[in-house]
C-alpha cells in the first residue's frame, strides 16, 4: 500500500511517504507530479528529481492545523498535473485517462494527503456530490451546507475503495466541508483566505483559544457580523424581514438574519413554549459593552435615550432556558423585546441603516 490510484478516469494516486524511497514503486505510473503535505525536500535525489514537479505543504496531521487555507494551491497544482494546458480536463471531453499523473503524499496516506485529494474532487467533480435534487453548479450556499457532509463522505468512500485506511482527522472533515459550503473557490491562492466563510470559522477559533484562557477576546479584533460583506447580501425570504425591537423604544436591535439558531434537548416545557432567550450574532451597537474585554455582563439599548437593559454577553456561554448550551452568548430577553414582522406590512419607520443593528 505504498501508494493507490483514486478510482476514475484521473490517474491521481494517494500514499505513504514511504512510496518515495522505493524504487519500482512509480514504475509504469508515469508520475510527474508530487504534492508532499509533509515537509518535505527533493534535495539529495540528484538528477533523479527533475523528473518531478514538486509542491510541499508543511502542515502537522492534527485537528487543529488550517489545512483549508492550502486547497486551493494544492487543487490547482493536481488539476495542472493531470491535465496539462493544452489537454481536455472535463469528462465531458475527455473519456480517456488523464494526461498526467500526479501522486499526493503525507506520512501515512490517511489524513493530510487524503484531504487534498477529496478536496480536488469535490472541487474537480462538484456533479458526482451536490446530491440528486440540486444542480451543483446553481447551488446556493445553504444547499451546499445542507450538502456538505454528504458530499464529503461520499468523496471519502470513492477514496477507500483503492486505500481503505484513509481517513482524514475530524478537523480535517470539517474543513473539508467548509470547503464544499464554499463552493471550492480555486482561482487563486488566498480565495480562500478572503472568503467570508473561512474568515468566520478562523475567528471562531480564536474565540475558542480565549474561552480555553478563560479571558475575553481583544476588543480591536471582535467580529461583528452586521458590518462583515455577508451582511450586505440582499435578504432572501420573508424570513429574514422579522425584526427584533426594544419593547421600550422600538429601537430594532437584531433582524432574522443575525438570530442564533438553538435546538433545546431534554425540555418537554419547549413543545408549549418559547424559549426565555433570543440568542443573536455579535452586533455593532453591542460595542460599549464589549470593548473594556469583560467576560460577561449586560447588553443596553443603544438608544441614548433609552438605554434599558435588553439581555446579557458571556463569551464562556450560557445554558438556555431549553437547557442548550449556546457560546458565546449574546442573548435578548424575549420579555424585553418586541418581535414584528416587516413582510406583514408593519407601519413602524425603521432608523437610518447606519449603526441600526
Amino acid at each position: 500500500m505504498a501508494l493507490d490510484r483514486i478510482p476514475g478516469k484521473d490517474n491521481l494516486y494517494v500514499g505513504g511517504i514511504f512510496a518515495l524511497r522505493k524504487a519500482d514503486a512509480f514504475e509504469g505510473k508515469n508520475i510527474n507530479h508530487v504534492l508532499s503535505v509533509i515537509n518535505y525536500s527533493f534535495e539529495g535525489w540528484g538528477e533523479e528529481a527533475k523528473k518531478f514537479q514538486h509542491l510541499s505543504i508543511d502542515v502537522d496531521d492534527m485537528e487543529d492545523q488550517d489545512l483549508l487555507v492550502h486547497f486551493p494551491s494544492a487543487v490547482r497544482f493536481i488539476d495542472r498535473g493531470l491535465y496539462p494546458p493544452g489537454s481536455a480536463s472535463s469528462e465531458q471531453e475527455n473519456t480517456e485517462n488523464s494526461p498526467g499523473s500526479v501522486f499526493v503524499h503525507c506520512a501515512m496516506g490517511k489524513s493530510r494527503s487524503v484531504s487534498c485529494a477529496i478536496a480536488y474532487l469535490l472541487y474537480k467533480y462538484p456533479h458526482r456530490y451536490g446530491g440528486k435534487q440540486f444542480d451543483a453548479s446553481a447551488m446556493s450556499t445553504a444547499q451546499r451546507r445542507e450538502t456538505a457532509t454528504d458530499a464529503v463522505a461520499q468523496a471519502l468512500k470513492g477514496v477507500k475503495e483503492a486505500r481503505p485506511i484513509a481517513q482524514p482527522n475530524s478537523g480535517f472533515m470539517w474543513q473539508l466541508e467548509l470547503w464544499w459550503e464554499m463552493g471550492c473557490p480555486a482561482d487563486s491562492d488566498g480565495a480562500v483566505e478572503s472568503h467570508p466563510i473561512y474568515q468566520k470559522w478562523l475567528y471562531d477559533r480564536k474565540l475558542k483559544e480565549s474561552r480555553a484562557a478563560h479571558m475575553a477576546p481583544e476588543p480591536e479584533w471582535i467580529r461583528f457580523e452586521d458590518e462583515t460583506p455577508a451582511a450586505a447580501a440582499p435578504t432572501a425570504s420573508k424570513d429574514e424581514q422579522k425584526e427584533l425591537r426594544c419593547k421600550m423604544c422600538r429601537r430594532v436591535l437584531a433582524n432574522s438574519k443575525f438570530i442564533v439558531d438553538h435546538n433545546g434537548t431534554g425540555n418537554e416545557a419547549k413543545k408549549t413554549a418559547p424559549c426565555g432567550h433570543i440568542f443573536v450574532e455579535t452586533l455593532s451597537w453591542m460595542r460599549p459593552a464589549l470593548e473594556h474585554g469583560a467576560l460577561e455582563g449586560r447588553l443596553n439599548c443603544p438608544n441614548p435615550k433609552c438605554s434599558a437593559q435588553v439581555g446579557r454577553f458571556a463569551w464562556q456561554g450560557l445554558r438556555c432556558s431549553c437547557r442548550e448550551w449556546v457560546c458565546p452568548t449574546f442573548s435578548l430577553k424575549r420579555s424585553a423585546v418586541d418581535e414584528s414582522d416587516r413582510s406583514a406590512g408593519s407601519s413602524i419607520r425603521m432608523p437610518p441603516r447606519s449603526g441600526n443593528l
